[in-house]
């Protein structure tokens, strides 16, 4: 920022984002806070007054958590959000990133950010930083389903002339699903086919997905800045693993074994 937006910007009474001296003291406060006992009781943890806290699985419960504590910040305001979430459920990740958007966030991904944290409150942040040796895992988001398995696994626990009706509901209920998340990532300046083209990795030929992908069958991909960047989501500033052994490396340290790709 130059000294003459600065001005300007002191002058029309914007803020922009959290100096980077505020940000670097927020990381390093939740990642003190994360490694206390106190996360266990509480998932969030307003740290200070421009400084948000979330650490543990997204559900219901710490999704409202999460939102109640967003609440109180001003929408005008820079604040820095540090996330470590494993990740959980679809609608809960939604809810927690859609409280995000309205405020000026830089959005921190610490230590992992996996599933529904990568997906949703990541991709929601003004800016996006990802913290030291911290891992930014995706598997995919909303998408609709291959309604033959569907029908097959449905019919195995229904009777049969219950199996259309439930097909259906379930049906309705992604579509829902999906038309939320598309409504989300465009308010979130994220190409809407940001899932859609994740999916399509599934389509791909053994051969093909292994000429992206090294790893076979991964459970969850590590993309490359540059990959997020052609779909909308830019990271600002990244100091997580940037090649495949070094994500390998990330994993283990972690006592952890899955099998995760490191995408170009």
């Amino acid at each position: 920022m130059t000294m003459w937006l600065s001005v300007l910007i002191a002058f029309l009474g914007m803020t922009g984002p959290a100096s980077l001296d505020r940000e670097t003291a927020i990381i390093e406060a939740c990642r003190t806070w994360s490694r206390s006992s106190d996360n266990q009781s509480q998932p969030v943890r307003q740290i200070a007054s421009d400084g948000l806290c979330f650490s543990g699985p997204i559900n219901d419960e710490t999704s409202a958590a999460f939102v109640s504590a967003l609440s109180k910040f001003e929408p005008s305001a820079p604040v820095v959000v540090v996330v470590n979430s494993g990740g959980g459920e679809i609608n809960a990740g939604m809810a927690m990133g859609e409280a995000l958007i309205p405020l000026q966030t830089t959005v921190v991904a610490q230590t992992v950010c996996a599933s529904s944290c990568a997906n949703y409150l990541f991709t929601a942040g003004d800016r996006r930083v990802i913290d030291d040796d911290a891992l930014l895992l995706f598997h995919g988001g909303a998408h609709r389903l291959d309604e033959a398995q569907l029908r097959k696994a449905i019919a195995a626990q229904v009777a049969a002339e219950q199996v259309e009706a439930q097909v259906a509901g379930v049906r309705a209920g992604v579509q829902k699903q999906i038309d939320r998340q598309d409504a989300f990532l465009r308010r979130a300046g994220v190409d809407v086919n940001f899932f859609r083209w994740m999916a399509g990795f599934n389509d791909l030929s053994e051969d093909g997905r292994l000429a992206l992908c090294p790893t076979p069958d991964p459970v969850m991909i590590l993309y490359s800045d540059r990959l997020l960047a052609t779909h909308g989501v830019t990271v600002d500033a990244s100091r997580g693993p940037r090649s495949q052994a070094a994500l390998d490396a990330a994993v283990r340290a972690l006592g952890r074994s899955d099998a995760v790709c490191f995408m170009r």
